[in-house]
């Protein structure tokens, strides 16, 4: 049973409930809405699918939005868009014109007045370079270094610059109310550089009454790396994003960043994503790469809780097949992970923390088929998660949203039953939930494990081995 969780973007080639269907059925496990390209019209669709099939698989799904965020991006261009040849030169206008090639402008005025003569200006995720060589008030201009194409509302970055602009904009506070009111279960927030940009976002959420709302700081530039201590801590999970942080940091870089963000997410009990390119080749292919299939096992050996799809399953040919393809990798790697190093250097530093790791370790040294957790919150079996235990956590909730919830932590699968206080009750409520979750034989070993402590979120107190 696959533990690492699948993030899918849904778009056009997904939105629609048989196919996302067959997604779920082949290892989906959360609906991505992109704010940055997803119309009104289009986010009710995928809402409304996600109920649908969440109706029909009986299986939780959790809806993640992800924010615009403070992006640069180029202006409108010409139809054909702006050819960029080596060698010429470009001017980067604060005027409103349709981009040709002798200048073009960008989404925020302002940072034309950051840019300095010197400073490399990345279009299209690095796919084109320019380098700025003259600065007046009222525009840029710059030497073409690397040429293309340029078309409509590009990407830019300008590694290093401190461009001035807002972290949260007035479309931003729109997309995020939308997200507190249409079902949201997790915020992924674009272009975090501090802890200060997640409490920004934390005051919206207490505004809309949503605090259960979960945060995943995306770390997408230099700066956020440098504060990433204080961003994890800050934040309830972190997203490795690396189409923008490739092109922020040295390329050489990236798989040593990627290192860093998982680590520190363990470190703090937060979860983490994977995310970008990861099975690009099956936007037009059936089967991926071997260089694809690797990197799918490294971010599993690093410890991630997820991995996530883009434009595979927005626009891809094959999005079931590439869930398919993805959670075969998942299942198949975690089957070889020595999973006794993952906590064998977690400190201890109160009852809850002694309990979770006893659970992660009787579970791998007795071979145990299953952990069950009741819960009232989900904190419990997210600490258990954090472990990466050699066994799938089954969690017991009382509450639908805890459970879609849960759908993104590594190697939970939720149930929703009625929770009961009484011990024995609540073990022999435990095996019998665990007997119909999974094939469970005579001599098998499983680990019931929650706290006991009425009113008390978060504290465990109750670990039981039952031998069926």
């Amino acid at each position: 049973m696959k533990k690492t969780k699948i993030v899918t973007s849904i778009g056009p080639a997904s939105s629609s409930v048989e196919v996302f269907e067959k997604m779920v059925e082949a290892g989906a496990n959360v609906a991505r809405i992109n704010f940055s390209h997803a119309t009104i019209e289009e986010r009710e669709t995928v809402v409304s699918t996600v109920k649908e099939v969440r109706k029909r698989t009986n299986k939780n799904i959790a809806i993640l939005y992800d924010t615009k965020g403070p992006e640069f991006r180029s202006g409108v261009a010409k139809e054909d868009g702006i050819s960029l040849v080596s060698g010429k030169t470009i001017k980067i206008v604060k005027e409103d014109v349709i981009g040709n090639e002798e200048r073009f402008t960008v989404n925020h005025k302002t940072a034309i007045d950051a840019l300095q003569i010197g400073d490399i200006v990345l279009l299209e995720n690095g796919l084109m370079k320019i380098e700025v060589i003259e600065k007046a008030d009222d525009y840029v201009n710059c030497k073409i270094i690397n040429g293309g194409i340029l078309f409509s509302k590009k990407s830019l970055s300008a590694p290093g610059v401190d461009l001035n602009i807002p972290f949260i904009s007035d479309i931003d506070r729109e997309d995020i109310i939308y997200a507190c009111q249409h079902e949201g279960d997790y915020l992924a927030a674009s272009f975090v550089e501090s802890a200060q940009n997640i409490y920004d976002i934390r005051e919206i959420l207490k505004e809309q009454n949503r605090e259960d709302m979960k945060i995943i700081a995306k770390i997408e530039s230099q700066t956020g790396m440098n504060n990433l201590e204080s961003i994890a801590i800050a934040a309830d999970g972190l997203m490795v994003a690396r189409g923008d942080l490739g092109v922020e940091v040295p390329m050489e870089d990236l798989p040593i960043a990627q290192k860093k963000i998982v680590k520190m997410a363990r470190k703090y009990k937060k979860i983490c994503i994977v995310a970008t390119e990861m099975l690009e080749s099956m936007k037009h292919n059936p089967r991926p790469t071997r260089a694809e299939v690797t990197d799918i096992a490294n971010a599993i050996y690093n410890g991630t809780d997820a991995v996530m799809l883009s434009g595979e399953t927005t626009t891809g040919e094959y999005p079931v097949e590439t869930v398919r393809s993805m959670a075969s990798i998942c299942e198949h790697i975690e089957g070889s992970i020595t999973y006794s190093n993952i906590f064998a250097d977690k400190k201890v530093e109160n009852a809850t923390d002694a309990i979770v790791k006893s659970v992660a370790e009787a579970a791998n040294s007795l071979d145990a088929k299953l952990i069950v957790v009741p819960t009232i919150s989900g904190t419990s079996a997210r600490l258990i998660s954090n472990l990466e235990p050699s066994c799938p956590i089954l969690v017991l909730v009382n509450s639908e949203e805890v459970a879609n919830r849960l759908a993104l932590n590594y190697g939970i699968y939720a149930k929703v039953v009625d929770i009961v206080s009484d011990i024995d009750e609540l073990v022999a409520l435990a095996i019998k939930e665990a007997k119909e979750f999974t094939n469970l034989e005579s001599g098998d070993n499983i680990i019931v494990t929650g706290g006991l402590v009425a009113g008390k979120i978060g504290f465990t107190n109750l670990m039981k081995i039952e031998t069926l």
